[in-house]
C-alpha cells in the first residue's frame, strides 16, 4: 500500500491496484493500471461503489491489451493536441506572415472544430471522406452560412472581409488539405498514430495538371502593353508601380522563382547572373536566370533611381539602390509591396487574357512561374529535367506532373511544318532574343 491510500485491493492477478486517497476525505476509488509497455496509468474512476470502480479500471487495462494487441499506439493525443504542435513548427520556419495566418485559420475554423478533440490514431479514411462534405458545405448550408464578417490580422491590425457564401474551390480545397495531412504526419512521428492509411486520402482533384502557361504572343503581348500602360502616366506612384509591374514579369519569367520567393528580395541577393534566394537559416539556393536576366536588373534600377529622383551620375560616389533595398519596394516606405496580384490581373484585363492559349487552365499571377517552365521545355533546349527542377526548387516528379505534357502538344506546329507571316515570324525571332535562343526556323 503506497504512503498515501487506504483500503486499497487488486484485480487482473495485481496489474490493477484500486485504492482511496489517505490525505481525502473522499470515498471515490482511485487506479492504478501496469500497462504492456512498463509505464502506469493513474487515474480516477469517479465512483465510491468499489465493483463499478474495479469495472471501469478493467475496461481501461482491457483497452491497452487491445491496443498493444493490434499495433495502436498507448500514448493518446487529440487532433487538436497535435494540430498546435505542427503549427508551432510550421510557424517555427522562415514563412510569411500570410501563410501563418492561413494556417491558423485552416486549423481554428475547419479542422478543429470538425476533428479537434478526437483521438488522432482513431481517425479513419471515413472520417476524412465526411470532413471533406462537411467542408464542402460550410459557408453555403453549414456552421458558416449564418457568418456576415471574417475577422483577420494583417501587420499588426484586425481588419475584416465580407464572408463569401459559395462552394470554395477545388485549389482552396487542396491547399487546405496540406495542413491536414502535415497534423496527421506529425502524429505518426511522434509515435501518437500509425495510421498510415489515413494519409493515402485523395484531395479534391483540380482536373487537367496542366498549368495555366503564357504562349509566346501572349507573353509579349503583354510585356509591351505593360511598357506601354506605364508611359500613359507622366510621373508619381502610378508611374513607379506599372514600371516595377513590367519589370516584374519579364524577372519572374526569367527566373521561374515563386511569388513568395521573389517577394523579399534585395539587391544584395542578385548576383551575376543569379539570384541567391535563402530557403532557410541553413539553406542557400542558386535561382539561375536566363540570357537577358542582368538586363531586366538594370533597368530595375533604373526604375529605383526615378523613384527617388536620382541622378545616374551620381551612382559612382553614392552607390543607388542600396545592397539591403528591396527589389520590389513599396512606393511609400521600405518595405516590400504585398503582392502584384491586383495590378497584373488588371494588366491582363487590358491585353484581353484570361486563360492559356488552349483554353485549359486560367492565367494569374503564378503564371509566370509556369511560363518560365513552359519556355525553357519547349523552346529552351533542356534536356536535363534534374537541373530544371533544382533551379525551380522542386522535384522531378513535379516537372513531370504539371509539364510533361508540352513537348508535342506546344511543338505541333513544327511537326506539322505550319509556315507563318512575317509579322508572326518576327514575333517568335524577339522572343528568342529576348531569352537567348536560337532562331526558331521551320
Amino acid at each position: 500500500m503506497g504512503k498515501f491510500e487506504r483500503d486499497s485491493f487488486t484485480v487482473k492477478g495485481g496489474s490493477i491496484r484500486l485504492y482511496r486517497r489517505s490525505d481525502s476525505k473522499s470515498d471515490i476509488w482511485q487506479a492504478s493500471v501496469h500497462r504492456p509497455d512498463q509505464k502506469v496509468d493513474r487515474f480516477s474512476t469517479k465512483t465510491a461503489d468499489a465493483d463499478e470502480a474495479a469495472r471501469i479500471a478493467e475496461r481501461h487495462y482491457d483497452r491497452l491489451r487491445f491496443a498493444e494487441e493490434f499495433g495502436i499506439p498507448l500514448d493518446q493525443r487529440t487532433f487538436r493536441q497535435i494540430g498546435e504542435l505542427w503549427f508551432a513548427e510550421v510557424t517555427a520556419r522562415p514563412i510569411s506572415d500570410r501563410n501563418k495566418n492561413n494556417y491558423r485559420g485552416i486549423l481554428d475554423r475547419y479542422l478543429f472544430p470538425f476533428f479537434g478533440n478526437k483521438i488522432i490514431s482513431l481517425i479513419k479514411p471515413k472520417d476524412i471522406a465526411q470532413y471533406h462534405s462537411w467542408r464542402k458545405e460550410y459557408w453555403s448550408t453549414g456552421p458558416g452560412k449564418d457568418i456576415e464578417f471574417i475577422t483577420y490580422s494583417r501587420d499588426g491590425q484586425t481588419l475584416k472581409r465580407p464572408a463569401i457564401h459559395r462552394t470554395p474551390s477545388l485549389a482552396t480545397l487542396a491547399r487546405e488539405d496540406v495542413a491536414l495531412r502535415g497534423v496527421i504526419q506529425k502524429a505518426i512521428s511522434l509515435g501518437y498514430a500509425n495510421n498510415y492509411e489515413v494519409l493515402k486520402f485523395k484531395s479534391a482533384s483540380i482536373g487537367d495538371n496542366s498549368r495555366g502557361a503564357l504562349s509566346r504572343e501572349q507573353y509579349q503581348k503583354l510585356v509591351a502593353a505593360s511598357w506601354e500602360r506605364s508611359m500613359l502616366v507622366p510621373n508619381g506612384q502610378t508611374l513607379y508601380y506599372r514600371q516595377l509591374l513590367a519589370v516584374y514579369i519579364q524577372f519572374m519569367v526569367m527566373t521561374g522563382l515563386r511569388p513568395g520567393e521573389a517577394r523579399r528580395l534585395r539587391f544584395m541577393d542578385i548576383k551575376d547572373g543569379y539570384v541567391v534566394l535563402q530557403e532557410s537559416k541553413t539553406k542557400v539556393r542558386k535561382v539561375v536566370g536566363v540570357a537577358g536576366f542582368s538586363g531586366i536588373i538594370s533597368f530595375l534600377h533604373d526604375v529605383h533611381q526615378a523613384l527617388y529622383g536620382r541622378d545616374v551620375r551620381d551612382e559612382e560616389d553614392n552607390p543607388f539602390p542600396r545592397p539591403t533595398d528591396y527589389l520590389w519596394r513599396d512606393y511609400q516606405k521600405d518595405e516590400p509591396i504585398h503582392d502584384f496580384k491586383r495590378s497584373f490581373n488588371e494588366l491582363l484585363a487590358y491585353c484581353g487574357i484570361t486563360h492559356d492559349e488552349h483554353q485549359n487552365g486560367k492565367i494569374t499571377i503564378y503564371s509566370l512561374r509556369h511560363t518560365y517552365a513552359h519556355f525553357r521545355i519547349v523552346y529552351g533546349g533542356v534536356n536535363d529535367v534534374y537541373l530544371l527542377a533544382q533551379n525551380m526548387g522542386t522535384s522531378v516528379q513535379m516537372i513531370e506532373k504539371y509539364y510533361g505534357h508540352l513537348e508535342p502538344l506546344h511543338r505541333k506546329d513544327e511537326l506539322k511544318r505550319v509556315h507563318r507571316n512575317s509579322a508572326s515570324d518576327k514575333l517568335m525571332d524577339n522572343i528568342n532574343d529576348l531569352f537567348g535562343l536560337p532562331p526558331f526556323e521551320l
